[in-house]
């Protein structure tokens, strides 16, 4: 009997946490998509890839941000594709400042987290591979340690992704083409001091 007045008192007293609806889902489009709405569009004022690239990455940033809040809407995995293919046409340009490829990275990893499986191995499969490769790339360049930190966290969500979306026949068929590496590997192999530090401590 005491036992079950204990049991009655501690239910009594938890807080059961209620549903809200999340108000922002229905108008989420409007933000994300008059955001990157004429982005290209040429002022005198205004270069992106330039000598603007702070406002370039702002912009990426932003573009996440609204992603990220809207992961529970119907309309997420469309911007969400939307976004891929925003982010990878600046991946194209050889010179980016760090702080545009740390945006590319971070946008990145909202697409991958929010998007369905299905949705990603039928949609967005190319285009994040392709991000994957230069995510890759960059660490073998000389990039700050914020990048690298980035660049290695957005590799992992993405293998992470990719690994739970493909099927067994999809991995064997793709085998040549996509081969999961270890991000400890990848970093210390790309990066001489990181390499040197290793061997020595081995």
């Amino acid at each position: 009997k005491q036992w079950y007045q204990r049991r009655v008192a501690i239910t009594a007293g938890t807080k059961i946490a209620i549903g809200k609806e999340n108000k922002f889902n229905p108008v989420c489009g409007n933000f994300f998509y008059a955001l990157m709405n004429q982005y290209d569009k040429e002022l005198r004022t205004l270069n992106l890839t330039e000598e603007d690239t702070l406002v370039l990455g702002r912009l990426i940033y932003t573009l996440g941000v609204v992603l990220h809040c809207a992961s529970n809407a119907p309309a997420a995995p469309n911007m969400g594709k939307t976004l891929l293919d925003f982010v990878r046409v600046f991946t194209d340009i050889y010179v980016l400042d760090e702080y545009v490829k740390q945006s590319i990275l971070f946008a990145t990893s909202i697409v991958a987290q929010i998007s369905p499986v299905a949705v990603m191995t039928a949609e967005i499969y190319p285009q994040l591979m392709d991000i994957r490769l230069w995510a890759e790339e960059l660490l073998t360049d000389t990039i700050s340690a914020d990048t690298t930190e980035l660049a290695v966290y957005a590799l992992d969500i993405m293998d992470t992704v990719i690994g739970r979306g493909l099927f067994p026949s999809d991995i064997n068929s793709l085998s040549k083409e996509y081969t999961p590496l270890s991000l400890k590997d990848t970093v210390i192999n790309s990066n001489p001091k990181i390499s040197e530090i290793s061997s020595s401590e081995s």
